[in-house]
């Protein structure tokens, strides 16, 4: 019984002694197969993307794949121990054992175990290439390849290089569903009924509205003008006496006919003809005159009756004052006898003193010698209203101030340089200290103007003159 027992221990210990070489065992080529997978897709990668990288810069497209599959092998030395026979011996000398020593090679031995290699067993290497790559490419491509990798035909290694025709992504409507397309489309739509709502209210409520806002500007410059006209006095009192059916009626009957689509009569009328057209009906019969006036706005109807002579001007009042209906084919004839005349109607002073204002100096003068001999009376007239470039030693500071604003402190500069010292030490007695010493040194360093542009200059600076004399600044 107790032999029994002793060797069942022993069976025992045995089945556990082997379970766990076995497990130990199992490990291990687990975790060497684990190791060797690892080092193979590690490899693949690395010569892939380096072969990818370099095959890019040759052929100058993306379009490349590269497929890399390595076979493994692993190769086991042992090492060999180290005999006694390689340690040198002294003769006379006793061989010493350490103790330590062989407790250290004991250990490194089973730490280190064999010698263990990873070797490549075979090499097999597709490369997809694009059709567009041509043939020289692709030898090129063969050869740097086979250099890369080190490809070895007797080893059993395999370098395979094909073309493709790349398929491009094609257009689909369900690509439209998912980003970033559908954001497009969502803010197109946006960006559309935007659009649409805008262009509804410039064109539907805002349309109405702007029309209300000018005819209401409208009406109130033309209530500011006849207000004007009649604290102007003369006629406008006459004309504010008559009664209200005569005052209306131009304005009835041109809203009336404007609504008919017709252009009411004498709408040739402006205040650029106006002189043209007292020229021609100042000696016409009352009656006519009255017709004309009857068709014109109150300020061009006071205009007229400041040209006619007093009793000329009793007359037709008494005519304006009186309901009478007119043959409108008459009237009609008569008004297109007037356009006629108007727009073949030549010469007068308006247009010989337009002329002489946008002349040169020179010119000037010509004009106004030879229109002395001719008319000294309209001569002299004209010769008031030129702008001559001395009016500038009369101006005040604020005169002179708008002035060099508006035509600039250079340019002003310039041509005063070209004034007698007694005008121009009287223009600048008149700015102001900074002014004048900003004038001064435009005068002396500045860069002085050809002739041409100085003659451009001096007509502006006549032009801006004239205007601000029309509208009272000077």
């Amino acid at each position: 019984m107790h032999t029994f027992s002793k060797r069942l221990k022993v069976l025992i210990c045995g089945t556990l002694i082997l379970f766990s070489a076995s497990l130990i065992n199992l490990g291990y080529a687990q975790k060497e197969s684990k190791t060797s997978i690892e080092t193979k897709i590690a490899l693949e990668t690395n010569l892939e993307s380096r072969l990818k990288k370099v095959l890019t810069e040759i052929t100058g497209t993306e379009k490349i794949i590269t497929i890399v599959n390595v076979e493994l092998i692993n190769e086991k030395k042992e090492t060999q121990p180290k005999s006694k026979e390689d340690d040198i011996i002294l003769p006379g000398v006793p061989l010493k054992e350490s103790l330590a020593e062989k407790k250290v090679e004991s250990v490194m031995m089973s730490a280190l175990g064999d010698d263990t290699r990873t070797l490549i067993k075979k090499l097999s290497v597709t490369i997809i290439l694009d059709k567009s790559v041509s043939a020289g490419i692709v030898e090129i491509v063969k050869k740097v390849s086979s250099g890369l990798l080190g490809i070895d035909t007797q080893r059993g290694d395999i370098l395979d290089i094909q073309q493709m025709r790349f398929q491009k992504n094609l257009f689909s409507w369900y690509m439209l569903m998912y980003p970033p397309n559908i954001y497009w489309i969502f803010a197109v739509l946006a960006a559309l009924l935007l659009s649409i709502a805008i262009s509804s209210f410039l064109f539907g409520p805002f349309q109405k509205f702007a029309k209300d806002l000018v005819s209401a500007a409208s009406t109130s410059a033309t209530a500011l003008k006849e207000k004007t006209a009649e604290q102007s006095g003369g006629f406008s009192a006459s004309l504010a006496a008559l009664p209200a059916e005569m005052a209306a009626s131009p304005s009835n009957a041109r809203t009336e006919k404007m609504t008919n689509g017709k252009e009411p009569l004498f709408s040739f009328v402006n205040g650029a003809n106006l002189k043209e057209l007292i020229f021609l009906i100042k000696n016409e019969p009352s009656k006519n005159i009255a017709t004309v006036i009857n068709y014109l706005s109150p300020e061009l109807s006071s205009q007229i009756l400041r040209e006619v002579a007093p009793d000329r001007k009793r007359e037709i009042i008494s005519s304006l004052s009186k309901v009478v209906e007119f043959n409108a084919a008459d009237i009609e004839k008569y008004e297109s006898q007037l356009k006629s005349r108007i727009d073949f109607l030549i010469g007068g002073s308006d247009k010989i003193t337009k002329i002489i204002d946008n002349s040169d100096e020179k010119m000037q003068t010509e004009i106004l010698n030879e229109l002395s001999s001719i008319d000294p009376q309209l001569a002299a007239n004209i010769q008031k209203t030129i702008v001559h470039l001395d009016i500038l030693a009369s101006l005040d500071i604020a005169g002179l101030q708008l002035i060099i604003k508006q035509i600039g402190t250079y340019t002003f500069g310039q041509i005063l340089k070209n004034f007698s010292k007694e005008t121009q030490q009287k223009i600048l007695s008149v700015l102001p200290t900074g002014a004048s010493t900003r004038v001064k040194q435009e005068m002396d360093l500045g860069k002085p103007l050809n002739a041409q542009r100085l003659e451009i200059e001096k007509k502006r600076l006549t032009d801006i003159i004239r205007r601000m004399r029309d509208r009272g600044l000077i």
